[in-house]
């Protein structure tokens, strides 16, 4: 007797892959190199956003390093019962509160171009040789706050100062305060 042949279907490449192999391949790749694309996005916002946070957290570090410069200054000429050489700008009318006095405006570096009354500086092309560079991105306003309570009988005086940088961040107005206490 004579078995059966047996009916079994031949491969035609019995190496290769199917199509629909490929297909769920090639979307599981894609699906990947999506998630990696937004990950990349996000990873620039926020280096854009940490760079103004950087920003003006330097530019209020810089006003206090003034201030409290001046204070120095103030506090030596008191001690050495000398005249100040510097302009009053922080110190004036000590004990007393002070709010939100503009100081000016920063460019996207850092570095200020317009005074406290808005006005582009005077040697502004000097300061910033790139035109582009110059208009002003970060605002700075600075207040003083008074004593509370009685003011020290002592002739050194020590009062909080506050800086306030504001800036354009996308479609939010950001803000960043610092503060620091002055001796002078």
């Amino acid at each position: 007797m004579n078995a059966a042949p047996s009916i079994t279907p031949e491969r035609r490449h019995p190496g290769g892959f199917s199509m629909v192999e490929f297909l769920v391949a090639a979307f599981i790749l894609s699906i990947g190199l999506l998630g990696l694309i937004t990950l990349q996005v996000a990873a620039v916002a926020q280096t854009a956003a940490g760079r103004g946070r950087t920003t003006a957290a330097n530019i209020a570090n810089q006003i206090l390093q003034r201030a409290q410069m001046e204070g120095q200054h103030y506090y030596l000429a008191k001690y050495n019962s000398v005249a100040p050489t510097l302009p009053a700008v922080f110190t004036a009318t000590p004990g007393t509160a002070l709010a939100n006095a503009p100081f000016g405006g920063f460019n996207v570096d850092g570095v200020q171009v317009t005074d406290a009354g808005g006005a582009n500086l005077t040697n502004l092309a000097t300061l910033v040789p790139d035109a582009n560079k110059r208009a002003p991105i970060f605002t700075a306003s600075w207040a003083r706050r008074a004593y509370l309570g009685t003011a020290p009988a002592s002739t050194t005086q020590t009062q909080e100062f506050v800086v306030n940088i504001a800036w354009v961040e996308g479609p939010q107005t950001k803000y960043l305060s610092m503060s620091r206490s002055i001796r002078y």
